[in-house]
């Protein structure tokens, strides 16, 4: 049987200047502008005439052109691309001081167990939240409002062994059934959900928890009247029970922007963010029926406590994320320290110790045809690293992509007609890239399918700074394996962040 082969295509939005965004146009079309200028006021002095024309162009080429790597960071960026990004990160400074510190410890609780306002607050990076608790088939589930954002989410547990388990028909088959899910929500125009993330958590966990078990069951005087026969049975079915040294779970939020539709629907369901819950509630449920038919096996809704194990899980792998006991004022570790361009810091209350997390966004995404299941390196090839892969997809209906392929398919043409007519080798990815985009174009057009614009963020955990740089390295050469470009996202990794919750952020 033949493995079947998916392609992605290249954006290249091209403009008067080149392959640049409007603001770095706008730099250079300004620079040239004041350039002329002031060599028109001063034409009567050659030398100041030249000098007052050069400068400003030449500064605008720097500001636009020439990539640097501040002191801390790994990357090479624009002083275009800096000063937005420098920009955010004295914003947070000045906010906090650099070090987030929780106020969930002194606030306490009320009289009747719940915390305190003052005790549910954020860190940097996250949007304020409102959590408001509902029931989908009978289940308790929590739906996440977020105000400064405009958004609703909720969540859902999956139990799937994923793409890498599974034969190359069953993955063919199982992709189809995914795009049909996709197709349910994003052909719709007047459905309000329109964003889908997929996350993927992977966490160490002990791989001889099981012996210890064994070994304290041994010493327990409740097993000291069994049988040996019985105790010996046990042995072997241990024995023969392998365990690893890794934890996956399994997500799929669903993103709601906060519209005038949606806020009419919760209306009729209930009042103010009830009514919103209880309508976030029935798309959960439309999800859960569509992922049961895509033959994906559901755990269960998060809740208030299986959303706040998630959270401080991830800023925390100490923390069982199992352990959903815990309350919402305490999703977050006590301090959060985002001093450091390289990374963030978490540290738990009572614990000397930090985790250190830093996360890398997919720029460059397969131009060459790979299989189903091409992200496995990351998913599965890196034992022993704490890890969680999001993508997240933006769907449009079938016209509006279809209009925004042919458009990507006109930039990548024009771009290739201008470097030949420049006497410019084409990059060969490129020509690759541009095929790739008017396929899925031709694809799109002829089965209807809804588009999907596609972000992708993976964030790393560490015990320490140098541990966290190795891992850096690993997890840059596996995503190469995997035919991506990732880039770490110095200096906004506290933002970054929240882009791996299920929060189905980072994407415009």
């Amino acid at each position: 049987m033949s493995t079947r082969t998916y392609q992605f295509g290249k954006h290249r939005p091209t403009g008067l200047v080149g392959r640049r965004d409007l603001g770095e146009q706008v730099v250079l079309g300004a620079g040239a502008a004041t350039g002329l200028l002031l060599g028109f006021l001063f034409n009567g002095m050659t030398a100041l005439a030249a000098t007052f024309l050069i400068l400003p162009i030449l500064l605008a080429l720097v500001i636009v052109y020439l990539p640097y790597r501040p002191k801390g960071t790994s990357q090479r960026r624009t002083p275009y691309r800096w000063w937005r990004i420098n920009r955010y990160y004295r914003a947070a400074l000045r906010r906090t001081g650099g070090v987030w510190v929780s106020p969930a410890v002194e606030a306490g609780v009320r009289r009747d167990g719940t915390p305190p306002d003052d005790a549910l607050t954020e860190p940097e990076g996250i949007a304020g939240m409102t959590w408001v608790p509902t029931t989908v088939r009978g289940q308790q589930a929590v739906v996440v409002l977020q105000p400064e954002a405009g958004c609703v989410t909720a969540t859902l547990e999956v139990s799937s062994p994923g793409l890498g388990g599974k034969e190359v028909g069953e993955q063919v088959v199982a992709l189809e059934r995914w795009g049909e899910l996709l197709d349910s929500f994003g052909n719709l125009e007047e459905h309000p959900v329109k964003r889908v993330q997929v996350i993927a958590r992977q966490m160490k966990s002990d791989p001889y928890a099981h012996q210890r078990f064994i070994a304290q069951r041994d010493e327990s005087a409740a097993t000291a009247g069994a049988p040996q026969w019985l105790k010996d049975s046990y042995d072997v079915l241990a024995n023969a029970v392998s365990t690893s040294a890794e934890e996956h779970r399994y997500y799929i939020t669903i993103h709601a922007k906060f519209t005038r539709d949606l806020a009419a629907e919760g209306a009729a369901r209930g009042t103010g963010d009830e009514g919103i819950a209880a309508a976030m509630a029935a798309y959960l449920d439309e999800l859960w029926s569509r992922a049961e038919d895509a033959d994906l096996s559901v755990v269960a809704p998060l809740d208030e406590g299986g959303m706040a194990a998630f959270i401080r899980n991830s800023y925390d792998p100490d923390h069982a994320i199992w352990d959903t006991d815990i309350p919402r004022a305490h999703a977050f570790p006590r301090n959060i320290d985002v001093r450091s361009g390289a990374y963030v810091a978490a540290r738990a209350a009572g614990s000397t110790e930090s985790w250190y997390h830093a996360t890398a966004t997919v720029v460059g995404w397969p131009t060459v045809p790979v299989g189903p299941d091409f992200l496995s390196p990351l998913l599965i090839g890196m034992p022993d690293v704490v890890r969680t892969f999001a993508i997240t997809q933006k769907l449009e209906p079938n016209d509006r992509a279809v209009e925004r392929m042919v458009a990507e398919d006109t930039n990548n043409q024009a771009e290739m007609i201008r470097d030949h007519k420049r006497g410019k080798n084409i990059d060969p990815r490129d020509q690759i890239a541009a095929t790739a985009t008017g396929s899925r174009g031709m694809a799109l057009a002829s089965s209807g399918a809804a588009g999907s614009a596609v972000v992708g963020y993976i964030t790393i955990s560490a015990r320490s700074a140098e541990e966290l740089e190795r891992t850096k390295r690993t997890t840059a050469s596996r995503a190469r394996n995997a035919h991506l470009r990732i880039e770490w996202l110095d200096k906004e990794h506290a933002r970054a962040f929240a882009t791996t919750l299920p929060l189905a952020g980072g994407i415009k």
